[in-house]
């Protein structure tokens, strides 16, 4: 990444993702499409286009002197509003995303092309998918996509009301909820598509096999620390490494192929708390990671035989000091 490019949008950005190609497997399309979603004020879901930097005229194309003014930006393509907060946004297909909202609701929607370039954004479906014993919804904090490609792969959520529902993209009036935990679950994954992975507000990391998900697999914490999780990620390749980001500004590696004795490693990445945690989908020895002390971290964590290429690179803004509240790769 040689350049930062920002894009005013006077919206609280809380949730974005970029879409699958719609290509194919390969990155061929000559503009990709992303998805935003924003809280507070304006409660909105955003489709945006921009162009595919790899269709983009190199320097030997362009003067250098107008390299920085043709650089592309973001353009709006279609928005609809959005009910609750975006907590959350999930892509599994180039033509749907589902997102996590502020009144528990986990909603799906279809994204649509013309051949005249046009696109539309439209609301498919909503579920309630986590509320309190007293009926009022509470906030769904996170989803994730199951790692299968069958047609009818599930989405799973979790909230403040201590649970984790599941159900499939297409039929979410199949869903189902099981309580897990009396905390707050800030995020939740799938490490293999049989198995699910959450992560506290009391520092824990909890593992349940998808057919028995009332039943806990295994416990994870940190003894020699009080954290408080507040996201979740799976390797895309290794399902035994998991990364956490903390209150504390900490990301933790865990190696979890002994379940009895895990090995976990922290880096001191950030200042304050850890919003949103990913493995870099094709270089996974990275962990990219963001947090509301203003900044997008990339942490390169390798073997003990390669110590020495270890280290973490901050991308900031120079004159940003808000909280960067979320990100994709």
């Amino acid at each position: 990444m040689n350049s930062l490019q920002v894009q005013p949008v006077a919206r609280k950005i809380t949730g974005i993702r970029w879409l699958p190609p719609r290509a194919g497997n390969a990155y061929t399309d000559t503009d990709l499409y992303f998805v935003s979603g924003s809280s507070a004020k304006h409660k909105e879901l955003v489709l945006w286009t921009t162009a595919n930097p790899d269709f983009q005229p190199t320097d030997d194309d362009k003067d250098n002197d107008d390299a920085e003014s043709s650089s592309p930006l973001a353009t709006l393509v279609a928005k609809v509003k959005h009910d609750g907060d975006v907590h959350d946004i999930a892509a599994p297909a180039s033509d749907i995303v589902a997102t996590a909202s502020s009144f528990g609701m986990i909603s799906i929607y279809n994204i649509g092309h013309t051949d005249n370039g046009d696109s539309s954004l439209s609301l498919r479906e909503a579920v309630t998918a986590h509320k309190f014993a007293n009926g009022e919804p509470a906030v769904a904090t996170s989803l994730s996509v199951q790692p299968t490609n069958s047609a009818d792969a599930e989405i799973a959520s979790c909230g403040e009301d201590g649970r984790i529902s599941y159900a499939p993209i297409l039929r979410l009036d199949a869903l189902q909820r099981h309580e897990v935990d009396s905390t707050v679950i800030t995020g939740v994954c799938w490490p293999m598509p049989t198995q699910l992975a959450i992560a506290t507000r009391a520092g824990q990391v909890k593992l349940f096999d998808r057919r028995a998900p009332a039943e806990v697999q295994a416990v994870f914490v940190d003894p020699s620390n009080t954290y408080e999780f507040e996201c979740i990620a799976a390797h895309p390749s290794q399902s035994f490494r998991l990364a956490t980001g903390t209150d504390t500004g900490a990301v933790l590696l865990w190696d979890i192929r002994n379940p009895k004795k895990p090995t976990m490693e922290a880096f001191n990445v950030h200042e304050s708390n850890v919003w949103s945690v990913g493995f870099h989908p094709s270089d996974a020895a990275k962990i990219v990671s963001c947090s509301e002390d203003a900044s997008l971290a990339v942490t390169q964590w390798v073997s003990d035989s390669d110590r020495q290429s270890r280290g973490v690179r901050h991308l900031s803004g120079f004159f940003n000091t808000l909280s960067v509240n979320c990100f994709d790769v």
